[in-house]
């Protein structure tokens, strides 16, 4: 709790002195809500009034009353604005900047098997990469698709919404090469980020299968990773893997095992993580679990921005102004 409180934008003033007339507004007001009381003001009374009111041309306290208010916020906006309010908003470095992603998305006939609800594993994974990609508003982010080979599909961007269109139209068709090469997707993807300038980098590797094709094992490209500093979060998208129950040769159960190892030490070799989801709603969870791993690390040199509000609060002043004098002279037009 405390940490979400010390996120919230704060304001600054270089000149609270000017507060001091604050009270003198105050008074100001009292004393002339007691003379119009009193009924200290010049009145000039007009014959017929019940038929000017029946004509449409009365109006409620709360909009007679509406001018003295813009007036006096007026007042209080031009008194805040001399005061020299700035906006401080803090931030670590990384978050300012963000990180840069890349989503390695399986794409193998495999991905279209229907999980539970009805709804496929491919389904599944492009429903929670989107929402990962437009919840990091910060960060670059790229996707490569694979399949029997892997091609980028988005260079790092900050265009989430191009990228959210383009996860949306993911199928099987994009490859025709059968087979799971996992190990160049992640070569593909660290290709990406090695080139980056930014000091976090990550890649999230979603897929059912077990690499069997490929030039390059997914060993050999998590030490690459490893080299240069980039994490690697697998995610086995098999929410009910056929190798969970034996196939026809009675390999089903060996298959899973060999999975789940290969993608967890990728994952622990880099200092990621591993994750084997059981359903689709668990790959939400997979996914939002990475997205806060990550937010923790984005730690280091806290930087202050710093706004000045100062035109912002004028400009806001001469608008309340200007509506006073319109309806002053129009609608809400006084005799005297």
């Amino acid at each position: 709790m405390q940490e979400w409180f010390s996120q919230i934008p704060r304001i600054e003033v270089d000149e609270p002195r000017w507060f001091l007339l604050v009270p003198l507004m105050v008074a100001a007001f009292l004393f002339l809500r007691w003379r119009e009381k009193r009924g200290s003001y010049p009145v000039m009374q007009f014959p017929g009034l019940e038929k000017l009111r029946d004509a449409g041309f009365g109006a409620s306290r709360a909009v007679i009353t509406l001018p003295r208010w813009l007036r006096w916020g007026t007042l209080l906006l031009f008194l805040t604005a001399l005061s020299g309010p700035r906006l401080l908003v803090r931030q670590s470095e990384a978050e300012s900047k963000g990180i840069d992603v890349m989503l390695a998305l399986d794409v193998s006939e495999s991905m279209l098997q229907k999980d539970f609800a009805g709804e496929s594993r491919l389904d599944a994974a492009k429903k929670v990469a989107r929402s990962f990609v437009l919840r990091r508003t910060n960060d670059r982010i790229g996707l490569v698709v694979f399949r029997g080979r892997g091609y980028t599909q988005c260079p790092l961007t900050l265009d989430h919404e191009v990228l959210a269109m383009l996860i949306d139209r993911l199928s099987p068709d994009l490859i025709q090469d059968d087979g799971t090469a996992i190990g160049t997707a992640i070569l593909i993807s660290l290709n990406r980020l090695k080139s980056s300038e930014s000091q976090h980098k990550a890649v999230i590797l979603i897929t059912d299968g077990e690499n069997n094709t490929g030039e390059v094992w997914p060993s050999t490209a998590a030490e690459l990773a490893l080299h240069n500093g980039i994490r690697i979060y697998a995610i086995n998208a098999a929410f009910a893997v056929a190798g969970d129950r034996a196939g026809p040769t009675g390999q089903g159960e060996s298959h899973k095992t060999i999975d789940d190892e290969t993608l967890k030490s990728i994952a622990k070799m880099t200092g990621g993580e591993y994750y084997r989801v059981e359903d689709p709603s668990a790959m939400q969870r997979t996914v939002a679990a990475i997205d806060r791993i990550e937010k923790k690390r984005l730690t280091g040199h806290i930087e202050e921005h710093r706004s000045g509000l100062f035109f912002q609060l004028v400009y806001s002043a001469l608008v309340l102004l200007l509506i006073d004098v319109l309806l002053s002279n129009t609608r809400l037009l006084r005799i005297p």
